[in-house]
């Protein structure tokens, strides 16, 4: 694999991935499309306008999305990483993005859930890359500690080199009985990567509750797979959406006609519901330990967020948040 942007700050010394068979396909696609509509309320507006969270700063390293790009650079070159934004925020990631190939920022012109809001920039990728390994990472994960995180997408593009036709899913110990997240269950208790049981979208909490008896993790959303593993998933769960694109798309290419068209008639698609949930059969887990990760996609964890951090004087960017204060863009 490509060393790049070593010297971001916590991306120093990264050497071990350049050894592992098949990491120099890898691609990263990074989810920064969402509308973040759980916290609108605890971001901050600029003119008016609520900030999505991927575009707001919570502790003065950048943006959740600045975060994300150099989470993704300490792993694959910046020629490999691909970022699906929503038309309607370009004022926020047009200059956030200007460093990366026009290529790879992939504009989506409607919100129709993670599901397609993944399959986009994946059959991008895939037009590009025929053999590509991929890497998907969201945009609003905080980690204390990035080194536990590197390891386990290590691990998972080695186990993706033993078989391509699995889908490995990073999965987190528990801190809380949060409903909120998506469960995946091991079938042993085994290291490395491990076969999935079962997976639980959004469980009430009894269930959370015997899943995390039952040695379950918290779902990531973060995964890595042969494309084409990733697409199988979509055309043995949701056939349908990926037609939809397929018919939409001009002959020979991956190039669609009319995109806003494809999206007006495009189901909304849910992807930890609608594909991982019904996809068992063909995924794996590794479990991440030690890394202090935090979803900051709930209002309960952004706040916890908020209190657990220092307070700082002046920050940079979009609806700054700063120990519970917000703060208008500035430059």
């Amino acid at each position: 694999m490509d060393l790049a942007h070593d010297s971001l700050p916590g991306f120093r010394g990264l050497q071990e991935p350049a050894r592992v068979p098949g990491a120099g396909r890898l691609w990263a696609i990074l989810l920064a499309a969402g509308e973040g509509s759980r916290v609108r309320s605890l971001t901050g507006e600029v003119g008016g306008r609520p900030v999505p969270k991927q575009f707001c700063t919570m502790d003065g390293r950048g943006s959740m999305l600045r975060w994300a790009i150099n989470r993704a650079a300490g792993i694959v070159p910046m020629e490999r990483i691909v970022v699906i934004v929503a038309s309607h925020h370009r004022q926020w990631w047009g200059e956030e993005l200007a460093d990366l190939p026009a290529a790879n920022v992939v504009v989506q012109p409607q919100n129709r859930g993670t599901g397609v809001g993944i399959l986009l920039p994946l059959l991008s990728v895939l037009q590009r890359d025929p053999d590509a390994r991929v890497l998907i990472l969201p945009t609003d994960h905080y980690l204390e500690d990035e080194q536990p995180l590197r390891e386990a997408i290590v691990e998972g593009v080695r186990a993706v080199h033993t078989d391509r036709e699995r889908v490995v899913l990073l999965g987190m110990a528990p801190q809380e009985r949060d409903a909120e997240c998506g469960w995946i269950l091991p079938e042993s208790a085994s290291l490395g990567a491990d076969r999935v049981s079962a997976f639980v979208e959004k469980p009430n909490a009894e269930k959370a509750r015997d899943l995390a008896r039952r040695g379950a993790v918290v779902n990531t959303l973060i995964l890595v797979g042969t494309g084409t593993a990733m697409l199988r998933l979509y055309t043995e769960t949701v056939p349908g959406v990926v037609e939809g694109f397929c018919d939409w798309r001009n002959e020979d290419s991956m190039v669609w006609r009319d995109l806003d068209s494809l999206y007006d008639v495009l189901p909304v698609c849910d992807f930890s519901r609608e594909v991982l949930e019904r996809s068992c059969d063909h995924l794996s887990v590794v479990r991440v330990s030690g890394s202090g990760w935090m979803d900051l996609g709930t209002p309960d964890r952004l706040q916890l967020f908020r209190r657990q951090q220092v307070p700082v004087k002046a920050v940079n960017g979009p609806g700054a948040i700063v120990a519970g204060r917000r703060q208008e863009w500035r430059r």
